[in-house]
């Protein structure tokens, strides 16, 4: 009994996994703080900015974190950088861990390579007030981390 449970949250954890990854945006979700952080910062200074690999504007958010030789990209990257600091370590180090893959991503995506978006322009505009919200996908992910804390909780509560 004790190891068909733990058999069956593991298969929900593999399961909230694999659903949390989108095939035309391959990187595991940022955590929570990490996420709130680009988000805040995104829409600080694009109000269309989204993590939403599905969104028209998500290459065009993107490009704030991987144009180096624009302002926006260093306004950008400081402030969120500043809020990053902020979170727990072990998200600090998936963004690390991921990011020189995303920037080859996008960077792939601009050039015309296969994906949602490949017509992105470097944002040249000056950070503006807008409100801040959340977009769909950090709903979805973190949605999809609750279920796997949750499973992981149980596992260990069954030991």
């Amino acid at each position: 009994m004790r190891f068909s449970t733990v058999a069956i949250a593991s298969a929900v954890v593999a399961v909230a996994s694999a659903q949390a990854l989108d095939p035309n945006y391959p990187f595991q979700p940022n955590g929570a703080c990490v996420d709130g952080c680009l988000t805040k910062v995104g829409k600080s200074m694009f109000a269309g900015f989204t993590n939403d690999p599905t969104s028209p504007d998500f290459m065009a958010s993107l490009a704030f974190a991987h144009e180096r030789d624009t302002p926006a990209y260093k306004t950008y990257m400081s402030q969120t950088g500043m809020c990053i600091m902020n979170c727990p370590m072990s998200e600090q180090d998936l963004y690390n861990a991921q990011y020189k893959a995303k920037a080859a991503w996008y960077a792939d995506k601009k050039a015309g390579g296969t994906g949602t978006s490949g017509n992105a322009t470097a944002p040249t505009t000056a950070p503006t007030t807008t409100p801040t919200t959340t977009p769909s996908g950090a709903v979805a992910n973190s949605a999809s981390a609750l279920v796997g804390v949750v499973a992981v909780l149980c596992t260990i509560a069954l030991l």
